[in-house]
């Protein structure tokens, strides 16, 4: 088994020079805790050098209000003066390239009042290359819900990587979740990505909060860059989702051998019994005919068209939902006590009236047909 512990090259903004972040258009604060949350500082996640494009690639949240200093600042790798050269921006992020025909050890930022230097990331994409893998971001999730996410999605798709972006947990340290990844049966490539930079506001304390968080998105592409653009295919999905088949494909050699390498799903609402103390996923066996189908997840194989497009939490940036509807062949449960509530209560139960599902409980106990 090969695994890690990754960092990332971050840099926050000299407040002397670029002042804090500003508001994206159309986003109104409720709430007070709306600004304990909302990231006023961060200028780059990550510096990567991606040698098949031989550039330098810098990950940053939206600059609103950053830009202009950002583009009059001076950058440099190993002390030799560069011009950007290529700066893409998408709705919840942006990318700056510079040119590297080789990889640099350091980039410099000056500006007209501080310089900073952070170092630059290798792309290891050899690390996932052809293997089946299973991403998601999380923090505080309970280390036995993560084994079972794993271990699920290992049994039901043939999963044999797992890469977890951290987002600052408190409740264990990323060599404990790391150990847990590596303790799944089947998994080869166990690797977390240390991600300690705000997420973003809740929904609750300001409108238009899609906006408003970056570091989802972000890291998801830059994950894409740096580990994913040779692996056979990846699963993007929740630790309180556990995606189905009904068929019995595995959804990776699905997605593989689709023309478009990219499959989309709903996800379905199911309820644990209310009485248990810690729920785990093999106790969701209950349904509400009240409740809707969930926002779509989706598998993508990195190395194609539509896998080299800018990738959001539930489907593609720039793909069009209503003409890639998601299939009826595959799905995922969305557990609702699987959940710390960070965002949002989650009870056990939503109504007196909700009733065991067959095909979840059938589901359920091949998946977990033993303690776990």
């Amino acid at each position: 088994m090969t695994s890690d512990i990754f960092q990332l090259s971050g840099l926050l903004a000299p407040e002397t020079t670029f002042g804090t972040r500003g508001l994206p258009r159309g986003v109104t604060v409720k709430t007070q805790d709306f600004w304990e949350r909302y990231d006023r500082s961060t200028l780059i996640y990550d510096c990567v050098w991606l040698p098949q494009e031989k550039v330098l690639r810098l990950y940053l949240p939206k600059p609103i209000g950053f830009a202009t200093q950002l583009k009059a600042s001076r950058f440099a790798l190993d002390g030799e003066t560069v011009s950007i050269a290529h700066w893409r921006r998408f709705r919840q992020y942006d990318e700056i390239d510079f040119t590297a025909p080789q990889k640099p050890s350091q980039l410099e930022v000056v500006t007209t009042t501080a310089s900073s230097s952070i170092s630059v990331n290798d792309n290891r994409s050899d690390i996932f290359a052809g293997r089946n893998v299973l991403y998601t971001m999380l923090r505080n999730d309970d280390l036995r819900w993560v084994h079972d996410w794993g271990l699920a999605h290992q049994r039901n798709h043939g999963t044999d990587a797992i890469l977890i972006a951290d987002n600052g947990s408190t409740a264990y340290s990323t060599a404990e979740l790391l150990q847990t990844i590596q303790s799944i049966p089947g998994i080869k490539v166990a690797h977390v990505l240390d991600m300690p930079f705000p997420y973003g506001p809740s929904p609750q304390s300001c409108r238009g909060v899609g906006l408003t968080q970056f570091l989802q998105t972000a890291c998801l592409n830059l994950c894409r860059d740096r580990f994913f653009s040779t692996a056979r295919g990846v699963l993007v999905c929740d630790v309180d989702e556990l995606v189905f088949s009904r068929d019995g494909e595995s959804i990776y050699d699905a997605t593989a051998n689709s023309l478009t390498k990219y499959k989309t799903f709903h996800g379905h609402w199911r309820f644990a019994n209310a009485a248990a103390d810690v729920s785990r996923h093999k106790d969701h066996v209950f349904a509400d005919k009240g409740t809707g189908l969930c926002a779509s997840k989706y598998c993508i194989v990195p190395d194609s068209v539509f896998g080299r497009m800018s990738w959001s939490v539930h489907s593609l940036e720039n793909v069009n939902r209503r003409i890639f509807r998601p299939g009826k062949r595959f799905g995922f449960y969305h557990c609702q006590s699987i959940s710390t509530s960070w965002k949002s209560p989650r009870h056990a139960t939503p109504a007196n009236h909700t009733k065991i599902d067959p095909a979840t409980s059938t589901f359920l106990d091949k998946t977990f047909p033993t303690p776990v």
